[in-house]
């Protein structure tokens, strides 16, 4: 069950995150509007619920720290892991088409988000034009995630398939202002290889590959790339 929202609001004028979030593109007088309205949470702890399945809709989710895990489950109720979402990522805009969450979203870390009232758009959008459009930009860009995935699962090999999830995540990272050649990542090696349509020992074989090509590796949840250069022309092989 999601949580109540306190009283307090985060301050998205002060944020690191406002060119990758709601904020993006928004002049420094809109700040004035969005701030009363955009709340955060208290921290989630490693497997704290953010949003169930089935919970009625009410915000949308901006990832402040940490890392959150979204997934579903299927008729045999195995864990179908749709994204992992880093700082600056927004999760629940799935849930505005049926006024209910579809997916279910998990602390991978500890981690805090930022909740924007999905009742108040139409009302903030008036005193913030901006908002609408960037909006619409998250929806496609996750439009455009989903399908890129959805690509690399039925064109990409199993080797090709864990070369470009670093690579995207290495380029989120790079996209925020953090290092992305030696980054954490807090995500269990299952978790990886169920997202990416693959076994755990083949996600193990793989990498351990990379290893000894001196390509990337990724140890202790710390992950190295080495070459950057390698691992994108390798990606993009074609494939017989």
């Amino acid at each position: 069950m999601t949580r109540q929202m306190p009283n307090h609001s985060a301050s998205c004028a002060h944020c690191a995150l406002q060119g990758v979030c709601f904020a993006s593109s928004l002049y420094e007088s809109d700040f004035s509007h969005l701030d009363p309205v955009v709340a955060h949470l208290p921290s989630f702890m490693k497997g704290d619920s953010v949003f169930s399945q089935g919970d009625n809709f009410h915000h949308l989710y901006a990832v402040r720290a940490g890392m959150v895990k979204v997934y579903a489950y299927n008729e045999r109720c195995q864990e179908m892991i749709q994204g992992f979402y880093l700082p600056g990522d927004i999760i629940g805009l799935e849930a505005i088409a049926s006024g209910e969450h579809v997916f279910n979203a998990e602390a991978l870390d500890t981690t805090t988000v930022c909740a924007l009232p999905y009742a108040q758009l139409g009302d903030l959008q008036k005193k913030v034009p901006g908002l609408m459009d960037q909006m619409i930009r998250l929806m496609s860009q996750e439009i455009l995630s989903g399908r890129v995935h959805a690509g690399m699962l039925t064109q990409k090999t199993a080797e090709q398939r864990v070369a470009q999830f670093f690579l995207s995540m290495s380029s989120k990272y790079r996209a925020r202002g953090y290092e992305h050649l030696q980054f954490r990542l807090n995500i269990l090696h299952r978790d990886l290889a169920n997202y990416l349509n693959l076994t755990p020992e083949t996600v193990s074989r793989i990498l351990g590959k990379f290893h000894r090509y001196g390509w990337m590796s990724w140890k202790k949840r710390e992950v190295r790339i080495h070459e950057m250069e390698q691992l994108c022309d390798f990606v993009e092989t074609e494939t017989a």
